[in-house]
Order: C-alpha cells, then structure tokens, then sequence
C-alpha cells in the first residue's frame, strides 16, 4: 500500500529557524510523523515551499516536535498563512512576519509551505 506523505515548512518560536514537518494522510486526516532542521535552499530544491494541504493535524506518540525546541504544537498565522511551533501561549509573534496575534484552536488548517 502506497503511503501519501508530504512536507510543511514551519519556523521554530524560539531560535527563528526553519524546519520540516513530515505529514502522513491516513484516515483523511494528516498525521506530523516526523520533523527536521532544513536549509531554505533545499526546502526550495524539493518544493517544499509550495506544498498546500487541508485538514486536521494530528500527531504520531513518537512525534518528536521542533527539532530546536521541542514544542510539539504549532500555529498557522492569520496574517501570512504560516507555520511556527507553539508552546500554547494564548498571545505569540509569527517568526515569519512578525505580526503578534491571538491563538485559538481550529478543527481543519488550511496550510501553505513556503514563501521565504
């Protein structure tokens, strides 16, 4: 059985590097298996930047989080459409655009990868 499996591009809250997510589709719903520190130039090299999924995103018990803090969650920013890890602070800064926002729960993301 083929496995559907894709990247997503995400920013670490604290040290501002850029990581991938590793997402697998099972059940309908996009499971985080993995993440890893990657270099902008490769994450453009493999398309990652321009990866768009749907959908819930869960997490694997094993999921090791951001691979330079840790922080298992994430948010999606309402200004520019972006990931960063998140620690659950109810009010945090896009590590992207710099747009201090709000955090709330959300059953389905539209996520975008990239767009250095």
């Amino acid at each position: 059985m083929r496995v559907k499996a894709n990247v997503i591009l995400a920013k670490c809250r604290t040290e501002r590097e850029l990581y991938g997510m590793r997402v697998e589709e099972r059940n309908g719903d996009w499971i985080r298996t993995w993440a890893f520190p990657i270099k902008e130039e490769l994450a453009t090299k493999e398309g990652f930047d321009k990866v768009q999924i749907h959908g819930s995103f869960q997490s694997t018990e094993d999921y090791p989080g951001c691979p330079y803090c840790g922080t298992e969650g994430f948010f999606v920013c309402s200004t520019c459409g972006k990931l960063n890890c998140w620690n659950g602070e109810t009010t945090t800064v896009c590590k992207w655009c710099g747009k201090s926002a709000g955090v709330r729960a959300a059953d389905s993301l539209d996520v975008t990868g990239g767009g250095y």
